[in-house]
């Protein structure tokens, strides 16, 4: 399901609960007062009247206020239809005119302190409705049920009761909870619609970014454009850019090593092809021989060559960063250089290490390995027989210093930047090699933030690399 479902349904159902909820407390609420203003009211109509049957009762002729009541006809309205439902009014009864529909529901008595009946309305029975001297009270009278409130007076001689049907505050609860449960049911698919809009207009960004990302390609990884973007999804396109830089990076610098790799193999390759047709055709065993020699050092050369490449594209800096640990750089040196030492040997080259205390720094072993393997192989290769190799390490300021230094040929001043270009060779080197070695070395040193230098001993002969990596923190 997609993020727009998800929001619109999780939204409506919180949205329906929240307002079903302030619903239904609002009707609870509206019911409580309803009845609390009702109550209020009944109790105001008895003190009224009492106050009115109390005013001057010597001179009040309470038959003929009841008289007037009739005539007037207090509560005597039948606003009933056939069905037993009330009206709103009698419009054809011109007397009714101003009558109501509640007001067959809402009926009094008066007492005097003998227990007579003075006053009555013509919808309630002549009887008691009431015990109680004041108060609330709920009674069932004529097969409904009323709300009774009873009153008597400060000197005891009058009791007044109002009674009002429960029904008909019912009705206006009822009428109130139909109002708002119909306002709830045409608020829902409104907020739906509202929701719908609003989230789609919301989700805008991401449609435009969407179809940015489209038109990429592997020939065409530009940045997506972040104008008028908001700012949660510039945030995912600032990532995603930097994920394009990255990897139309890596594609440029696949494209420039397989386009390097494929020229510079070719020329071995050929050779190869060349001396093995060579040994074909010879036709003494001397030639043959001579061939197959050759044949087995170009595929040295190529198989070395093979080897540098792969080496040089493992390099890469996503993989590389996350897999720095602290390590002593000490054993390491110590491992590679024994791995090395049966071809100095083999050369009677002095091979040295003026070890120190132990100095551990964040690095990726295995690349660290591959930049000691290459500068002391390059050093053991470049070195004349009966020369020598020294490795040195020690620590100065925050920064621990590995120096590789030969007293072989060395290199000229004016080619100290050249030599880490891919595959370039000094030229009246006669030495096997690819060019690579150096280029692997410079890109460690980048990968590991490490200071990279190159000079002549002071002896004056030979090459010193001198490569700074910065110490681990305890």
């Amino acid at each position: 399901m997609s993020i727009r479902y998800h929001l619109i349904i999780r939204l409506l159902i919180a949205s329906t609960l929240i307002v079903g909820g302030a619903a239904w407390f609002g009707y609870n609420d509206v019911k409580h007062e309803t009845r609390e203003l009702f109550d209020a009211q009944l109790a105001s109509s008895a003190r009224l009247l009492l106050s009115l049957v109390q005013a001057d009762s010597g001179d009040i002729n309470l038959s003929s206020i009841q008289k007037h009541l009739d005539q007037n006809q207090l509560q005597t309205v039948d606003l009933e239809d056939e069905d037993g439902h009330y009206r709103e009014h009698d419009e054809d009864n011109e007397t009714l005119a101003a009558g109501h529909i509640y007001e067959t529901k809402l009926g009094f008595q008066i007492w005097d302190n003998e227990g007579n009946l003075l006053l009555n309305s013509a919808n309630l029975p002549i009887t008691k409705i009431s015990d109680q001297t004041s108060g609330f009270s709920d009674s069932r009278i004529l097969d409904n049920d009323w709300r009774v409130f009873s009153i008597q007076s400060i000197d005891g001689g009058y009791r007044c009761v109002t009674a009002e049907r429960i029904d008909v505050r019912n009705d206006l609860i009822g009428k109130i909870f139909s109002d708002l449960l119909m306002l709830f049911i045409l608020l829902v698919p409104t907020l739906a619609l509202t929701m719908w809009f609003t989230i789609n207009r919301g989700l805008a960004p991401l449609h435009k970014l969407a179809a940015q990302i489209n038109h990429r390609g592997a020939e065409k990884l530009d940045s997506v454009s972040e104008q008028n973007m908001p700012t949660e999804i510039q945030t995912i396109s600032a990532a995603l850019n930097q994920l394009l830089a990255r990897l139309k990076s890596a594609f440029t610098r696949e494209k420039r090593i397989t386009s390097d790799a494929a020229h510079e193999l070719r020329t071995p390759l050929a050779a190869v092809k060349l001396h093995a047709q060579l040994a074909q055709s010879a036709t003494n065993k001397a030639d043959r021989q001579g061939a197959i020699d050759q044949v087995l050092r170009g595929i040295d050369r190529t198989s070395h060559l093979v080897d540098q490449l792969l080496a040089l594209a493992r390099l890469e800096p996503d993989s590389f960063t996350t897999n720095l640990e602290p390590q002593v750089i000490n054993r390491l040196i110590i491992e590679e250089a024994a791995l090395l030492a049966p071809f100095a040997n083999k050369k009677d080259i002095e091979l040295s290490f003026l070890d120190s205390p132990a100095l551990t720094a964040n690095i990726d072993e295995t690349s660290l390995r591959l930049l000691i393997r290459n500068l002391v192989n390059n050093a053991i290769t470049y070195t004349h027989h009966n020369g020598k190799v020294d490795i040195r390490l020690y620590a100065e300021a925050d920064r621990a210093y590995i120096t590789i230094e030969d007293n072989g040929p060395g290199i000229p001043e004016s080619e100290y930047e050249r030599v880490f270009e891919r595959f370039y060779r000094i030229e009246n080197y006669d030495t096997p090699g690819c060019g690579i070695g150096l280029s692997i070395v410079q890109r460690v040193a980048e990968l590991h933030k490490a200071t990279l230098n190159i000079s002549t001993p002071d002896s004056g002969n030979g090459l010193k690399v001198t490569i700074g990596l910065l110490i681990a923190s305890n």
